[in-house]
């Protein structure tokens, strides 16, 4: 699949159950092929972080078994309803840490997602991310959203 001449990848998941406390939902998908995991879990952005951006939701890849482990991105709202995206990033491991001490991040796939109904849909374009805003909003606004 292609937006303009960028080419990405898309996965649909339905949702399999929701948080007694409704923070979190959980999704699946049958056959979840490259970058894609079986089950994703989307939530609620609590406001607990340092980044330069505000997130509405986080959305975690279960690759792991535990879900904090997960690789994760933050969903920034867009000026599309319901559409966010996100980027999925690669660890830098140096000896000089973050101010927090942990292992640097570069973003490495840019993410958009789709919420309709019971399902989201997730393209990932791999090993692109642009990082000028108004990139961003002229790929969403040529994307093909699978919901409109």
């Amino acid at each position: 699949m292609k937006t303009g001449n960028l080419k990405y990848i898309r996965e649909i998941y339905k949702l399999d159950s929701v948080s007694p406390d409704k923070k979190y939902r959980t999704y699946k998908t049958d056959e979840p092929k490259d970058l894609f995991t079986n089950i994703v879990r989307v939530e609620k952005d609590n406001g607990y972080h340092d980044r330069s951006r505000f997130f509405e939701h986080w959305l975690y890849f279960r690759n792991d078994t535990n879900w904090k482990r997960c690789i994760k991105t933050g969903l920034a709202k867009t000026a599309k309803r319901l559409v966010y995206e996100g980027n999925i990033s690669e660890l830098v491991k140096l000896e000089t840490k973050n101010p927090k001490g942990k292992d640097w991040e570069n973003p490495k796939h840019f993410v958009i997602v789709q919420f309709a109904n019971n399902n989201i849909v997730v393209d990932i374009f791999k090993n692109f991310y642009p990082r000028s805003k108004t990139l961003i909003r002229h790929i969403i606004n040529e994307h093909n959203l699978l919901f409109e």
